[in-house]
């Protein structure tokens, strides 16, 4: 028998965020909000074995002076603008400890830790950690040092995604570094001030459309389906659609040549089981 950890993590798409940079990477993070859903990441993690081919998975793994086999099954690839690589890293680090008797949530640290070194994420973790289904963050940094709220949100309410390309998280905190330093206050004072659904909704698209992801381009070709979307904004790479309507919009977007990916809104964070096998 050998035992091994299962550790269902959600994805996280952020819809406005402001980095926070310290000295400490246990306290850098992010202010911002986002939507948590899944499907999301799904891994099993065992200890002992080879090096993975993920570079964010071995550099969690040296962190804990391990070596494991980390296998994972995603919907969705890295680099778009999903949180995947939190998940991953996230993923091996509680699974790791898990298996070890130490404590999850010192993990979770670990794992972001990783994301900021490599600045490939500043408040993903946080945000799948917890889940929360609309999160705001509102204190920067890992679980157990950042804070989130809650954003109630109506029920029945579906996220489409589509996937426009994929990019580099460095530099693109690198190359928007002062446009966020100059709007982000902003918005996530708001959000903060005013963490309601109406706000999230409003404040998402604006907040895509400054930082200029959301372009008049995107904005064209969707047009026709927009009546059927309570809100719609770009991270990175994803456009992300917030639905009650989900038949009547995927219908639309298929007639123009959109095929979307179906989630739902994740209230609960990761999960984790252990298993032998």
């Amino acid at each position: 028998m050998v035992r091994v950890a299962m550790v269902d993590v959600p994805l996280h798409i952020t819809s406005m965020w402001l980095p926070r940079y310290m000295d400490d990477p246990a306290t850098t993070g992010s202010l911002g909000a986002g939507v948590v859903i899944r499907p999301g990441v799904k891994l099993t993690v065992r200890l002992g074995g080879k090096e993975s081919s993920v570079g964010l998975i071995n550099q969690v793994l040296a962190k804990f002076n391990v070596d494991a086999i980390v296998s994972y099954e995603s919907p969705v690839e890295l680099g778009v603008g999903y949180g995947m690589s939190a998940a991953l890293t996230l993923g091996t680090a509680v699974g790791v400890a898990a298996l070890l008797g130490r404590s999850v949530i010192e993990a979770a640290k670990v794992a972001h830790v990783v994301e900021v070194e490599n600045r490939t994420g500043l408040g993903d973790v946080i945000a799948e950690y917890y889940g929360g289904g609309i999160e705001v963050r509102v204190r920067p940094g890992p679980p157990g040092v950042g804070l989130l709220d809650r954003v109630p949100y109506p029920e029945d309410l579906v996220v489409l995604t589509v996937d426009l390309g994929r990019g580099s998280t460095p530099t693109m905190l690198r190359e928007l570094a002062n446009k966020l330093n100059e709007i982000g206050p902003r918005y996530i004072e708001k959000m903060i001030n005013e963490p309601t659904y109406e706000n999230f909704v409003s404040l998402s698209r604006e907040f895509s459309r400054e930082i200029g992801f959301l372009t008049r381009d995107i904005e064209g070709r969707l047009s026709p389906c927009t009546r059927y979307a309570d809100t719609y904004y770009v991270k990175k790479g994803v456009l992300v659609i917030l639905t009650h309507e989900e038949e009547q919009l995927t219908q639309c977007l298929g007639e123009i040549g959109i095929a979307a990916r179906r989630f739902v809104i994740s209230n609960e964070g990761l999960k984790i089981v252990l298993r032998d096998q």
